[in-house]
């Protein structure tokens, strides 16, 4: 959870043990001295559900929408979101160790939302040991790394054939989205490997039939920053609602590892991953939780990078590697592209998934589409 201070607020960090009621009863103060009243909408508000809470707090002014700034510092200066007073209410069900936890840090919650209604969401780190590191060490781990990750590094992937965050958000919700008339309730999305929250927001804006969507990445900083700009699509929808748009699902944001997630067996309707399975320390490990957690006939949709036709040829001719086997053997690593679109499609089976289909297809791009049968 975020640590705020007299002037201005920290983005939200992973909940711990050891900080969490402190860092609650900060926020939970600043937000005091800034909140007013504002009417909740539709009976609901940014993710929050009707059980919970339906007031949100906001101090708005009359600052417009900024421009040619950031919508996450902006959204958290402005203040536009409700608090779950239920820690867990926006959670998956929880594998017992995982409960058990976030059952800690319940008490410190409930009495840092009482002193005020619009705290950001909380991160909550469910990695196996609270506060562990993850295998990887890259740069973009860190606070910075995320901010340049969203700002631009990802839109370097369009050269790998990747269509553009509005384009791969849309094609993921024609897979995962329910049909018109669906009166399933509680559904829960997740995104997995979210990173900074790209194509989380995007999500956000379009599900229907969910009632809950889960932010998850093995990095504090890009959850964290995911968690920022899913508070920035609550300030927008709250205060610019757009004629005849849906209600937002509930939001919440967990630290996971993907080898050993904390949620419960069958306990998710759908699972989203974009530009992370290749990024794995063990992809198959992830594969197998994915359908661990998935319900059944719940789906997963992914992207993923895979080698360009000329580089596989180039391995063969060398002798290097031939097929999938031999590359993974000995040439692939985290962080790398798979071998080509069978092979993919090959390890979405062997995890158990079934009815595997090519979504779209371009250069080293691939995003894919298959259900828990």
């Amino acid at each position: 959870m975020s640590g705020a201070a007299c002037a201005s607020i920290a983005p939200p960090r992973a909940l711990t043990h050891r900080r969490a009621l402190g860092n609650f009863k900060r926020d939970a103060l600043y937000a005091e001295r800034t909140a007013v009243a504002v009417p909740a909408r539709n009976g609901r508000n940014r993710g929050t559900s009707s059980r919970n809470l339906t007031t949100c707090s906001a101090d708005l002014g009359s600052d417009p929408l900024p421009r040619g700034r950031d919508i996450s510092t902006w959204a958290l200066s402005r203040r536009a979101w409700a608090t779950v007073t239920d820690l867990g209410s926006t959670l998956p069900p929880l594998l017992p160790w995982a409960a058990e936890r976030v059952a800690t840090w319940q008490e410190a919650w409930q009495k840092a939302s009482a002193l005020a209604s619009n705290m950001p969401i909380a991160v909550v780190d469910l990695m196996p040991v609270e506060g562990q590191e993850s295998e990887s060490k890259s740069p973009f781990e860190t606070e910075f790394g995320a901010y340049i990750y969203d700002k631009g590094y990802r839109q370097l992937f369009r050269a790998l054939g990747y269509p553009g965050a509005d384009a791969e958000a849309a094609l993921a919700l024609v897979k995962i989205n329910r049909p018109a008339g669906d009166s399933s309730e509680g559904r829960i999305c997740l995104d997995l490997s979210c990173g900074p929250g790209i194509i989380t927001t995007r999500l956000a804006s379009g599900l229907r039939g969910y009632e809950i969507l889960v932010a998850s990445d093995v990095s504090e900083a890009m959850t964290r920053r995911a968690a920022e700009q899913l508070d920035a699509v609550s300030a927008r929808s709250t205060i610019r609602p757009e004629p005849g748009a849906a209600p937002l699902p509930n939001f919440a944001a967990v630290r996971a590892d993907v080898a050993s997630m904390p949620f419960g067996d069958s306990s998710v309707d759908a699972v989203h991953c974009s530009a992370g399975a290749h990024c794995w320390p063990d992809p198959m490990d992830g594969l197998r939780e994915v359908e661990r957690i998935l319900k059944p006939g719940g789906v997963f949709v992914t992207s993923t990078v895979v080698l360009a036709p000329p580089i596989r040829e180039k391995y063969a001719k060398g002798g290097d590697c031939t097929d999938a086997q031999s590359y993974d053997d000995k040439v692939r690593t985290m962080n790398t592209p798979f071998w080509d679109t069978a092979s993919v499609v090959a390890m979405l089976q062997k995890a158990g998934l079934k009815g595997v289909e090519i979504v779209k297809e371009d250069k080293c791009f691939v995003m894919l589409a298959a259900r828990k049968p």
